[in-house]
């Protein structure tokens, strides 16, 4: 989605899957998604990369919004930027993290109006993660100000 006054902000919408690249920690080549290839992505050393890390935490953390940990902000950007639906267990196998972990960050994370749980249609014993407009803005916040602290 973008933005009226920004076009540049438009992760919302799903990416393609593509093939995992092996590394040591991952054995098996589960697809995941990735972010569009379509943008030209500056090179940053490490260095730089912590530094920007550094001051997005800190805008993060003086922001009157909820600081989420990474945990939960890894579960509400893999909803928000991959194809769902998305379970509890969809998303511990995508995260790689055990269904406890995700449903803690998803009590969260629906605590503060970011997703919410729905009855999947499909599976009447199943429940699904929903994207709502306050994840939606908090998430066009956080790219704003990684947006910013890159540029600056």
């Amino acid at each position: 989605m973008a933005d009226g006054a920004d076009n540049t902000v438009v992760f919302l919408a799903p990416v393609p899957n593509a093939p995992r690249p092996q590394t040591p920690h991952t054995q098996t080549s589960r697809p995941y998604n990735k972010a569009p290839t379509a943008l030209s992505r500056p090179k940053i050393n490490l260095s730089e990369g912590l530094d920007l890390w550094h001051r997005v935490t800190v805008e993060s953390v003086r922001a009157s919004e909820p600081d989420l940990s990474t945990r939960q902000m890894a579960v509400l950007m893999t909803i928000y930027l991959s194809e769902g639906p998305h379970t509890v267990r969809s998303l511990a196998q995508h995260l790689q993290v055990t269904k406890a972990v995700i449903s803690r960050a998803i009590d969260r994370l629906t605590h503060h109006g970011y997703v919410e749980r729905a009855p999947d249609h499909r599976d009447k014993r199943s429940v699904v993660m929903c994207r709502t407009s306050g994840g939606i803005h908090y998430l066009r916040n956080f790219a704003r100000v990684i947006q910013t602290e890159f540029t600056s």
